[in-house]
């Protein structure tokens, strides 16, 4: 079964850039949503939906049919599993 991963990033954020190596080395697809590089209103939304599973809108959101915030590997490879 696969897993929906969704992952809110900035694109100059570093802890954001080792969530997606760690996702992209595992062979892991994801849709990335990069905030900053969105446009005023898809940026406002983004913000939004993010706010809906973390609210303290912290970067790197990753959601795998829940939330993990920051870049905590067991929890990524525990709801990967």
């Amino acid at each position: 079964m696969t897993k929906k991963v969704t992952v809110y990033t900035l694109s100059t954020c570093p802890v954001c850039k080792k969530v997606k190596k760690f996702l992209e080395e595992n062979g892991i697809s994801y849709t990335l949503i990069e905030v900053d590089t969105l446009d005023g209103s898809e940026q406002w939304a983004a913000t939004r939906e993010l706010a809906k599973h973390n609210p303290q809108a912290s970067y790197p959101t990753t959601v795998v049919e829940d939330v993990i915030s920051g870049y905590d590997i067991d929890a990524l490879r525990g709801k990967l599993q």
